[in-house]
């Protein structure tokens, strides 16, 4: 008498559809997601003064703020590291893309440099200075500031669960029990974390403009300017879960063996990469350049 073995294969079809008949690869996905992508826009205020004197003034005195970066414009823009520089300039550099800035922006303007010898030498006032010098606006910097905004104020995490194989391929999304969704959500946290601390530069000014014959505060700007945000940051864990248990595993190499490779030789390059304090000299210099630009084309009066 045969036996119809049929209905047992269809049921070991069945429970191997169901088990992935072996162990099976997750790939658990987090993505970082923000909301801070957009920033403040700078606070201004416009006196009815300014409005109506504004469209006439030619010539400004600029006064630097009373401390700020001593660097050389080397070390500020990052394209080098400053050794053993016999002569620079205090608040050089920051008071020189202002300057630049309002030149771009249609003044004449009055270099800080040359307003704060004659208030030294002289012992008057930056206004009597500013006065005398022909200005017919004093542009007054009262702050300056390079600080660090963290990342992710307002932020979330968003985790996904994917079937996957021993490569770490992201293939369709899976749901699975409560316990091995737990486990897999603790492995992936050990990662998320040094996502959430990234901090990005910012840079802050606080600046007045008064008129000299008046000595009136008739204009006043205030900015902080941040890094583009980089966008929402993904990581990822592959791991394999068996019998109730999920542990992470590493993603096994496509790459071709050595062993039975030919070389006829090779070659190497070689470059001298900024280090982080230049590239972060370098964003400061891009994040001024901004502000200051953004301060000079407000100021101007709009026809």
């Amino acid at each position: 008498m045969k036996s119809d073995f049929r209905p047992m294969f269809a049921m070991v079809i069945a429970t191997c559809v169901l088990t992935a008949c072996g162990t099976p690869y997750y790939l658990v996905r987090s993505d970082f997601m923000t909301s801070d992508n957009r920033e403040a826009q700078p606070e201004i205020v416009e006196s009815q003064t300014y409005l109506s004197v504004i469209p006439n003034i030619k010539s400004l005195a600029v006064k630097a703020p009373e401390g700020c970066a001593n660097e050389t414009a080397a070390e500020s823009s990052g394209e080098a590291v400053g050794q053993d520089v016999l002569l620079k300039t205090t608040c050089g550099i920051e008071m020189a893309e202002l300057e630049r800035a309002l030149t771009q922006a249609g003044f004449q303007v009055i270099s800080w440099n040359v307003l704060q010898n004659k208030v030294l030498k002289e012992e008057i006032t930056p206004q009597k200075a500013s006065k005398e010098l022909g200005a017919e606006v004093l542009f007054q910097i009262n702050s300056l500031e390079r600080s660090l905004v963290q990342t992710g104020q307002d932020a979330r995490w968003e985790r996904r669960f994917y079937e996957s194989n021993d490569q770490g391929e992201q293939l369709d999304a899976a749901s699975l029990p409560v316990k091995e969704g737990e486990q897999l959500i603790l492995q992936i946290k050990k990662k998320e974390s040094s996502l959430s601390q990234q901090e990005r530069l910012s840079v802050t000014i606080n600046a007045s403009a008064s008129l000299v014959k008046t000595a009136e505060t008739m204009w006043f700007y205030e900015w902080t300017h941040a890094e583009t945000q980089k966008q929402d940051t993904a990581t990822k864990v592959l791991a394999i879960c068996n019998d109730g248990k999920c542990r992470e595993t590493s993603i096994k190499s496509t790459e071709q063996s050595d062993e039975g490779r030919l070389v006829s030789g090779n070659s190497e390059a070689i470059s001298k990469q900024k280090n982080v304090k230049d590239q972060q000299n370098a964003l400061y210099h891009r994040l001024l350049r901004d502000v200051v630009t953004n301060l000079a084309t407000s100021f101007k009066h709009k026809s």
